[in-house]
């Protein structure tokens, strides 16, 4: 199913019917939003009541943030609006908000109204949409064909998921918007007080906002990112509250081992990383990844490979059973001694002992492949040269 979501959907997400009770004979006749992403949220609400309103307040919640109270002003007998500053005061994009009106009474009594919702998106795109349930695709640049082939790597992403986390057919809805170019996305994220790079999932909404820039990497971008991000929301949805105990190292492990196609370069990073300033230890990547770039992007390699080196070693049953110990609420280092029956050290140094000395096994492979095909060829030569040599004198000694 595709269709085009018009301005006007997007400005005025908010469903509620036209006439609601509220109570103590007050009837909400009209409410709604509007909004400029980035700029400013408009509420507005319209009332009947047997006595007198005279104050209304706005309530408004959004994930992540503390409740926001203001009181709106009146703007005729009955009608009323606030004004919200979102650069002021901005919203986390892509997120449901939620509000209600605390009305006072010049009785001095109390109505409550309905709580009212709507979807936070960046209204400045003209947005499509292709379903397929339970993922939702939206995209704004570009045919239906870049929406399917999101589509088909958030299935083979879910479906990989599911089966590590011996889950039956994920129902809940997963939203997907795909940005043109890293650009545009990280200038909605400034908007709005984040600072994504190139994808990034919140699994509390369910949804994963994506930059795909067009070429011949976006296949291959859609195939890693996709099916990484997917990884994240769907932990969060198995584990619930215990995910906060997931360690960040096991978290973007897990979710790299998903990518159909991983980064090329991790292999090459590490052996620089080996080589010259070191290894991060995992026990510093338990809580969060460095903020610098360079280190980031080690801790991503460094917990791609410990993860393969893990299924390698203890199966896919090893990866279950460390999920499930954090489930249980331990600490980064217990969760590793829970399911594997070793420290998170001795991990630590089995690992390297694999990857680099593996490494340096097939480099001296190589190279003595190299010097045998070298002296292969020298004796070709010289046996090349002395058949041709002992050619010659047969020919002199016939001419004799």
């Amino acid at each position: 199913m595709k269709k085009t979501l018009t301005l006007l959907i997007l400005l005025l997400i908010t469903i509620a019917p036209l006439s609601v009770k509220a109570g103590a004979g007050v009837e909400v006749l009209d409410e709604g939003i509007e909004y400029t992403f980035g700029g400013k949220l408009v509420f507005r609400i319209k009332l009947e009541s047997e006595v007198p309103v005279s104050q209304i307040t706005l309530v408004l919640k959004a994930p992540g943030l503390s409740t926001f109270v203001g009181e709106a002003l009146f703007i005729s007998p009955g009608q009323a609006q606030f004004v919200y500053d979102l650069a002021q005061r901005p919203l986390p994009a892509f997120s449901n908000i939620t509000y209600s009106y605390h009305l006072t009474l010049e009785d001095g009594e109390s109505v409550e109204t309905p709580v009212y919702s709507f979807t936070y998106l960046d209204n400045r795109y003209n947005w499509q949409e292709i379903i397929e349930e339970p993922f939702n695709i939206y995209w704004y640049e570009g045919e239906i064909s870049l929406a399917q082939k999101v589509l088909d790597a958030a299935v083979e992403g879910l479906d990989q998921v599911l089966e590590l986390l011996q889950q039956p057919e994920e129902t809940q809805p997963i939203v997907i918007f795909i940005y043109s170019s890293e650009e545009e996305l990280q200038s909605t994220l400034t908007s709005v007080g984040q600072t994504w790079v190139g994808g990034h999932a919140d699994p509390g909404l369910g949804s994963i906002v994506v930059s795909l820039p067009s070429g011949v990497d976006q296949s291959l971008e859609i195939q890693r990112l996709i099916p990484h991000e997917i990884a994240h929301i769907l932990l969060y949805r198995f584990m619930g509250n215990e995910y906060q105990y997931l360690p960040v190292w096991v978290s973007e492990g897990i979710a790299s081992q998903m990518e159909v196609f991983s980064r090329p370069d991790y292999d090459l990073i590490l052996e620089k990383a080996e080589g010259e300033r070191g290894l991060i230890p995992f026990a510093h990547l338990c809580i969060a990844f460095p903020a610098d770039s360079d280190l980031a992007l080690l801790s991503y390699a460094q917990s791609d490979s410990l993860l393969d080196y893990i299924q390698r070693e203890y199966g896919v049953t090893g990866i279950r059973a460390m999920i499930h110990a954090y489930d249980q609420g331990v600490s980064c280092e217990r969760g590793v001694e829970v399911a594997l029956g070793t420290t998170l050290q001795g991990l630590e140094k089995d690992w390297k002992q694999d990857v680099f000395s593996r490494g340096k096994y097939l480099t001296y492979i190589f190279i003595l492949s190299g010097i045998l095909l070298i002296l292969l060829i020298f004796l070709g030569v010289f046996i090349f040269s002395k058949y041709q040599g002992g050619q010659i004198e047969q020919g002199w000694d016939n001419n004799e």
